[in-house]
């Protein structure tokens, strides 16, 4: 391997230093916990800006990245809704340096949500590699700043509150944007199963209200 070749596949220090710069603030972009089913709240950046930053640097025709699903799995909530779960791979490649690719998934109430989340998470990791957006990644900004109604829960996390206040509480959060969430927070529980048909049919009657 020539030496040409060898010193082609290292980014650049200074360019890598002017990818790294942090994001305008309006690039970043908060989530509520209702949203994020973290519990509190989140901050990240924007794909576009991520994209931008790409293009203003480099310029336009002279990077590109592409995403090619590995899985993806349709299954059913206990609710009965159904959901899209994508897993795939983002592949950043800036002209003649060396690609870097990062995996990023899923899981949303239909497949071009499911898609699209897939793909910016990926995008958004392997861009880090390059230090676009790294921010985000070092602790000062959450690194996945994603809305993810459609998600099934973990079991693990039961309620701390009794039906009739978790059905008010659905009652002041619900949207037509959020109405996949509540069914998954109720069928993934602990409440006994009468509470869960109770909780399920409040939700209906709310979701027709919308």
């Amino acid at each position: 391997m020539s030496k040409t070749t060898q010193e082609s596949k290292a980014l650049p220090k200074n360019l890598y230093k002017e990818l790294s710069k942090p994001l305008p603030e309006i690039a970043i972009q908060k989530t509520k916990g209702a949203l994020t089913k973290k519990g509190y709240d989140t901050t990240g950046y924007g794909y576009q800006y991520l994209v931008n930053r790409f293009n203003d640097i480099l310029g336009v025709g002279h990077w590109s990245w592409k995403f090619e699903v590995v899985k993806e799995e349709k299954g059913v909530f206990n609710s009965g809704k159904s959901f899209w779960e994508i897993t795939g791979k983002a592949s950043i490649q800036i002209e003649q340096y060396t690609p870097h690719s990062e995996y990023g998934g899923h899981r949303a109430g239909n497949y071009t949500d499911a898609l699209k989340g897939a793909s910016t998470n990926a995008f958004k990791k392997a861009a880090g590699f390059f230090g676009v957006g790294k921010q985000a990644f070092e602790g000062s900004i959450d690194e996945d700043n994603r809305d993810v109604v459609g998600f099934d829960k973990d079991k693990s996390d039961k309620p701390k509150i009794g039906v009739l206040a978790f059905m008010d509480k659905m009652a002041k959060g619900l949207t037509k944007d959020t109405i996949t969430f509540w069914e998954a927070e109720i069928d993934n529980s602990n409440y006994e199963d009468m509470q869960k048909v109770v909780a399920h049919r409040k939700l209906e009657e709310l979701t027709k209200k919308l």
